[in-house]
């Protein structure tokens, strides 16, 4: 039996090399196998009682004192399972505190902090990760997003910020709305008192790239949706910052432009607000 593998699938050294001393000599007492392997009793008790508790031995009482055998290599299953159950886990625990670590780094360190996401719970992370603070939103929209999430599940991620009363301003390209039925469609300006949304309209050629940009509190989230989705969310006072700053600029220059009060001519419409929804009983 490879010991090596054994370690490999979980079992420290002492474990493997105890495991197959038992299926080697067949049953022993703890003091004998102890002796075997070149360890002290107290040791011996401990690593075959461990193997009792993975499944990889048994402890039966003989002539009034008791000994350990081996068991099928089959328990390692089981262990190899509970293992990546307790990696998941730390993974689910890791997701929850980390922006909670992230930020106790920043506010002692002037390095900013950085995360990247991948796929779509991360993207969907990015978004929650926007809700769970009371900080205004500010936001570059990319139409791709739209499209990559489709109308419905795009409806209701937008609709996460109003329910958390969280403020949004948005750049936003003056599209013609998705297909939706009478009833549930309402006038863009109507809808935006109850998202708490302040757009500003650009055309739709005036930004296509496929990138989405938002500041939020002391972080600036970038998504990316090409061939693969990625997203990076920055932790700096200082970066984020600068993008409201600049979004500021960006919003006064657009709405000092000579035709702006004519748009928009194709978003006239939108989707009805869940919050409204519900009222209708839709």
């Amino acid at each position: 039996m490879d010991v090596q593998l054994l370690e490999d699938i979980g079992l420290t050294k002492v474990q493997a090399v105890a495991y197959k001393a038992l299926i080697d000599t067949g049953a022993q007492s703890a003091p004998a196998l102890a002796s075997a392997i070149g360890e002290s009793r107290t040791n011996g008790y401990k690593i075959l009682d461990k193997l009792v508790g993975i499944g990889l031995a048994v402890k039966e009482a003989s002539g009034g004192k008791f000994k350990y055998a081996a068991t099928s290599p089959v328990a390692l299953d089981q262990l190899v399972k509970q293992q990546a159950e307790a990696v998941r886990q730390k993974e689910r625990r890791l997701n929850t505190e980390l922006p909670h670590l992230v930020d106790y780094y920043s506010a002692h360190s002037e390095q900013p902090g950085i995360r990247f996401y991948q796929g779509e719970e991360g993207l969907r992370e990015m978004f929650y990760d926007q809700t769970r603070g009371k900080d205004p939103v500010y936001f570059i929209r990319s139409r791709e997003g739209i499209r990559h999430f489709g109308n419905q599940e795009a409806h209701r991620l937008r609709n996460l910020f109003p329910a958390k009363g969280i403020v949004r301003y948005g750049i936003i390209q003056d599209i013609d709305p998705p297909e939706a039925l009478p009833e549930d469609r309402m006038p863009v300006a109507e809808s935006d008192k109850l998202m708490l949304l302040n757009r500003t309209w650009i055309n739709a050629e005036d930004y296509d790239e496929p990138v989405e940009w938002v500041a939020y509190g002391d972080k600036l989230a970038i998504i990316s949706f090409g061939e693969e989705v990625m997203g990076t969310v920055i932790q700096s006072t200082q970066i984020a910052t600068a993008f409201r700053k600049l979004y500021t600029l960006l919003d006064s220059s657009i709405r000092a432009r000579p035709n702006y009060a004519e748009l928009p001519k194709h978003g006239l419409y939108t989707r009805v607000p869940i919050s409204k929804r519900r009222k209708r009983g839709l």
